[in-house]
């Protein structure tokens, strides 16, 4: 390799560095994970074959350095966390529809005020023992 070549190939690499921030992220995280791993194998005075911290420091790190240089080279972008936001939205819908549904229907809306009252009635009637629970009615 000439050395006239080297800007040529580390250009589009350098320029792909300043516009993706998840490989950015990857790799800063990997050196500092590769740092800390280094500290504790300097100042511990511990068998480096056996240290089972400093083995899972270092298995993060590679981790996260592969993870970054993967992105890097295939311009591979942090992932987009849809699933939260689709869950949260088919709630919503779910609780639209249901009030709606109980809005137009009387018969429902009766039926889920009788459970109501039932259910109040049996909270209301439910024996309070301070010494704990009824023999027969323990935990199961």
């Amino acid at each position: 390799m000439n050395f006239t070549d080297i800007p040529s190939r580390i250009g589009p690499l350098a320029e792909e560095l300043l516009e993706n921030s998840y490989a950015r992220e990857n790799l800063g995280e990997g050196g500092e994970k590769l740092r800390d791993a280094y500290g504790r194998a300097r100042k511990r005075r511990v068998s480096l074959a056996t240290d089972r911290k400093l083995h899972r420091q270092l298995k993060a790190a590679i981790a996260a350095l592969d993870e970054g240089a993967l992105a890097l080279a295939r311009g591979r972008r942090k992932p987009k966390q849809t699933g939260r936001k689709l869950a949260l939205a088919l709630l919503i819908v779910a609780g639209a529809g249901a009030a709606v549904a109980i809005a137009m229907n009387a018969e429902l809306r009766k039926s889920l005020l009788d459970a109501a009252k039932v259910l109040g009635e049996e909270i209301r009637e439910a024996p309070s023992d301070e010494n704990g629970p009824v023999e027969g009615e323990g935990r199961r």
